[in-house]
């Protein structure tokens, strides 16, 4: 992909020579400030190993994850950036990512495709494919080389896997002193791949966005506060299961006495549903001592997507090029996370009343808590003007009828049965260039 990039970079250039010679020839003045491109590049090289072959661990969508074999997909990813200046007022930028994503591919994407605008007075607007502003770090939480643990904490960060948006932004900033004000308006629409089954694709599609964000920097500290909202939607033929549960409810809740069953299936809809999300954090870094904290709610009318709230904080001391730290999170659902079967009148007809019990059973297998606690301690090392060597140990703690962030959990219903607790070791080298 680099090669690809600086070949049409340098054709470019090219054009552009020629371009500026035959203008000189015909007695016109040559363009001597063009465009210029600057590129640049990030990455992680990770491995993951657990203490269990129970569940598989993951951070957010990806198909396959780290159990008691090691495993590159949950960190393992990179990204190439073209940036492009025109002029003082317009320039765009181009951002390519790979990450294992939910149908286990690492198939590139084009995570940014964006014009800017400085409007002036502190004012910018970007119209495009842009980086979704949803956490503190959103920006380059894929940048594993500017954090200083080997990942975001996924309690928090794994709540919205969605990674950008088509639409627009307007940026405002303005200085007092030594204090800097940031504020950020952002509308759009972004659709994300949550997995793929023998149907086809899944797909959860978040319409109508309208977001806003406040940063405040004062020397050491920044604070920060967001909030979005949203419409759900789906797309892909992968949920056509999902929908015939949902019309199966309804049929079934047609019956006498079994009107709950509707307005299950009516909680669990997906489409059109309102969601919102909002988020403080902060950080402190006094050169020696840094210190990051977040704390976000995620809030849907949709029992399908569960509403859970959730915080972490992370404390680290630089000694020399090693910094060692440790870290804390915790989620919590705040939805419906089961339901009860309803009494059936002996009445119905058998295939009915033999259907209740299955059609409660799968709803609460859908809907199951992801709670869960993690502590982390590790090191990173800055072996390298451009890289650095992260180790790190980490215990998750998940209650009993919670799958906390693990999928394929070989206890009944897809939860474990009784409280679990998960040590993960991962090594990770992360680099930009």
């Amino acid at each position: 992909m680099k090669m690809k990039l600086l070949k049409s970079g340098l054709a470019t250039g090219a054009a552009l020579l020629c371009a500026a010679a035959a203008a000189d020839n015909t007695g016109i003045t040559p363009i001597q400030n063009g465009p210029t491109v600057t590129f640049s590049g990030f990455g992680t090289i990770g491995v993951v190993q657990t203490n269990t072959n129970d569940g598989t661990y993951t951070t957010g969508e990806e198909a396959f994850g780290a159990t008691k074999t090691i495993d590159f997909g949950p960190d393992t990813k990179a990204g190439i950036q073209m940036d492009t200046k025109f002029n003082d007022t317009f320039s765009a930028t181009v951002q390519v990512f790979s990450k294992q994503n939910a149908v286990g591919s690492y198939s590139p994407d084009v995570e940014w495709a964006f014009g800017k605008v400085k409007l002036g007075d502190g004012f910018d607007l970007r119209l495009g494919r842009i980086g979704a502003p949803f956490f503190m770090t959103s920006d380059f939480r894929n940048v594993g080389y500017t954090n200083i643990s080997i990942r975001t904490p996924v309690d928090v960060y794994g709540l919205v896997p969605v990674r950008s948006f088509d639409g627009g932004d307007l940026l405002y900033r303005i200085d007092f002193g030594d204090i800097t004000l940031n504020s950020q308006l952002w509308v759009g629409k972004s659709t994300t791949r949550i997995g793929q089954n023998a149907q086809g694709d899944e797909d959860i599609v978040l319409n109508n966005i309208a977001g806003i964000n406040f940063s405040v920097e004062d020397g050491p500290l920044t604070l920060r506060y967001g909030s979005m909202k949203t419409r759900l939607a789906t797309a892909g033929t992968g949920l056509e299961g999902f929908d015939t549960l949902l019309k199966t409810l309804s049929q079934v809740g047609q019956a006498p006495g079994l009107g709950e069953l509707t307005t299950i299936g009516n909680e669990m809809s997906i489409n059109d549903k309102f969601a919102s999300f909002s988020g403080v954090g902060a950080v402190l870094d006094l050169g020696g001592f840094v210190a990051n904290a977040e704390y976000v709610k995620r809030k849907t009318d949709s029992v399908y997507v569960p509403s859970i709230n959730a915080w972490y904080t992370t404390l680290g001391y630089r000694l020399g090029d090693f910094t060692p730290y440790v870290s804390y999170s915790e989620r919590s659902t705040t939805s419906t996370t089961s339901y009860a079967s309803p009494a059936v009148s002996p009445l119905l007809p058998p295939q009915i009343q033999g259907a209740v019990p299955v059609l409660i059973g799968t709803v609460n297998t859908l809907i199951g808590k992801s709670d869960e606690k993690s502590t982390a301690i590790g090191v990173r090392w800055d072996a390298g003007k451009n890289y650095d060597i992260k180790a790190e140990f980490q215990q998750i703690k998940v209650p009993a009828g919670s799958s906390g962030v693990f999928s394929y959990i070989t206890d009944p219903g897809g939860v474990y049965a009784v409280d679990t607790k998960v040590n993960l070791f991962s090594l990770a080298v992360d680099f930009v260039f």
